[in-house]
């Protein structure tokens, strides 16, 4: 082959890699401009126009504890407007409801999820959890609220954190800071955005830590905190009054330095009580960690994997999941012993009457959404909290920390009826809250054959294609803005 035709070979191969390189990017960039109108099948309808009257059921009080029996609820235009005796007179046009003596309670908040579709909001509202907040933000997420508000679909409310704010090292799917300015910058943007808080790592230099708390609390945005402590070098008044703290593994990890010491746990939960600040234990993805690691494909063989976003599947089996598959049996045996002393540590937060929350952690490790949160409600409950703490840091506790109970987490007037209904009394057994006798979402009643329905829609999720796009624009945006 002469030098010439080689040449021309180069070229030509260049010319082609030139034009599928472009083609390519043409079709990214025109999907990412697709995606304010691309919507998964089986989305279901907002239809909470009727005025409900739901006649025989007993109201559970998350605030004093108590039953109030054989009530009437009146429900119009998704607001609870009423609240009075059973059989009270009917003064409009209704659908009337008999609510079989059910015992309803406010819809359930889970605290810390990730969500990697619009189908598991869906999941979430099957299981009566009607509000979740989503700790890693992307664009998609503005974009599935925006449509939430707009009522377009049916799904849990959401509230969505900024991306996570990370040091040096972290993983693509952060966001790297790496100075107070840049910092502060980020604070901004993402208030800017319309993102609801700011979520942080502790995995930061004291100094970018304190300006990112300290430029949220100046434009009034809140702040949730993975790990109950500060950064290495910032003192612990840093953390007074953030939204939330996340994961009682890292009192283990951080302040406890990988000890079961259970004098010095005494004294941080002390320490914790003084912030003022709720605490999200997310005893269940550690508990789930626990079984892959034990009990290993026997264990993923009872999970419903068809629930899961395909990509992010893939994801979590590449990345997270195998690696806890590989444990011998001396780490799944550290791992049980490890999950006792958590429940042990928000044990000695309750007792020292630290304000405890739900969050499952749910869409880590094939965590499934709503399962979930059942799931860490059941922990709670094996940690020594009450049927009645466990509903509180489920509903009221929730909605205090995101300072919206004057709108949610109790069953009274003037509140959005965001409700369960269960057939036996909750406070009796938590546990009985997984299989709601219906759910009232804003308003729109949810029999069981519609969160049937539900169910089976959220098997239907997108796929791996437009998957993909949500990540490569979350990428391209954060790395161009």
């Amino acid at each position: 082959m002469s030098h010439q035709q080689f040449y021309q070979r180069i070229k030509s191969t260049f010319s082609i890699v030139f034009i599928f390189a472009l083609l390519m990017s043409t079709l990214i960039l025109t999907s990412i401009f697709l995606l304010d109108y691309i919507k998964p099948n089986g989305l279901m309808a907002v239809d909470n126009k009727d005025t409900l009257i739901i006649n025989n059921v007993n109201i559970v009080s998350v605030i004093t504890n108590q039953i109030v029996k054989n009530r009437q609820l009146v429900i119009n235009k998704g607001i609870i407007t009423a609240i009075s005796e059973t059989n009270s007179p009917i003064t409009s046009i209704a659908r009337v409801i008999d609510g079989k003596g059910a015992y309803v309670t406010p819809g359930l908040f889970d605290m810390h999820v990730h969500l990697y579709d619009r189908k598991y909001l869906m999941l979430n509202l099957a299981y009566g959890v009607t509000s979740v907040r989503n700790l890693n933000g992307k664009k998609m997420h503005l974009r599935w609220k925006q449509e939430l508000q707009n009522d377009e679909w049916l799904g849990s409310n959401m509230y969505v954190s900024s991306p996570i704010l990370a040091g040096v090292g972290t993983h693509v799917l952060n966001q790297q800071v790496l100075s107070p300015k840049e910092g502060r910058q980020q604070v901004r943007e993402a208030q800017s955005k319309g993102y609801d808080l700011i979520k942080m790592y502790g995995y930061l230099s004291a100094d970018i830590f304190e300006a990112i708390i300290d430029e949220a609390k100046n434009i009034n945005i809140a702040v949730a905190k993975h790990g109950p402590h500060p950064a290495k070098g910032a003192d612990w008044s840093n953390l007074k009054d953030l939204q939330s703290l996340e994961h009682v593994e890292d009192i283990f990890q951080g302040p406890l330095n990988y000890q079961f010491d259970h004098n010095k746990l005494q004294l941080i939960a002390k320490k914790i009580k003084a912030l003022n600040v709720p605490i999200v234990p997310t005893l269940e993805t550690f508990k789930h960690l626990t079984e892959l690691s034990k009990n290993k494909d026997n264990f993923i063989n009872t999970l419903s994997l068809d629930y899961l976003n395909p990509l992010h599947y893939d994801i979590e089996s590449r990345f997270t999941v195998n690696r806890w598959l590989k444990d011998t049996s001396q780490q799944s045996a550290y791992h049980v012993k490890k999950l006792q002393f958590l429940l042990e540590i928000v044990k000695a937060l309750n007792d020292h009457q630290v304000k405890i929350l739900v969050g499952s952690d749910a869409g880590t490790m094939y965590t499934l959404s709503g399962i979930a949160t059942h799931n860490e409600m059941q922990l709670l409950k094996q940690s020594g909290l009450s049927n009645f703490e466990v509903l509180k840091a489920a509903t009221i506790n929730a909605a205090q920390a995101l300072e919206i109970d004057h709108e949610y987490g109790s069953v009274d007037v003037g509140k959005v009826a965001d409700l369960i209904l269960v057939t036996n009394n909750p406070l009796d057994d938590i546990g009985r809250l997984k299989s709601p006798f219906a759910v009232i979402k804003n308003g729109q009643w949810l029999d069981e054959a519609k969160l049937k329905a539900l169910k089976i829609s959220a098997k239907d999720n997108d796929n791996y294609f437009w998957s993909f796009i949500n990540l490569v624009e979350d990428l391209l945006t954060r790395a161009i803005f």
